[in-house]
């Protein structure tokens, strides 16, 4: 019986004592484009192929790195239904 007593009185106190924790992400505000300047042909005649080539993967790496930091942000927003 005393036992019995026991493990009610620790049951309910641990159950007093656990808590939920809810965490609410905010939708991080989404930055507008940054505005690049453009490159007229003419000015990249001057460069050798393989610097052309070379600024060419720049580009698209960094376009390329927007659009995920971009998904990153798009997913904490909550679609509306």
């Amino acid at each position: 019986m005393r036992l019995a007593a026991v493990t009610g009185a620790i049951l309910s106190l641990t159950a007093c004592a656990t808590t939920t924790e809810v965490f609410v992400q905010e939708p991080l505000p989404l930055p507008d484009r940054p505005t690049v300047p453009t490159v007229s042909a003419d000015d990249l005649q001057c460069l050798s192929d393989e610097a052309y080539e070379a600024l060419a993967v720049r580009d698209q790496i960094r376009v390329e790195h927007i659009r995920r930091l971009e998904a990153v942000i798009l997913s904490t927003h909550v679609p509306s239904e």
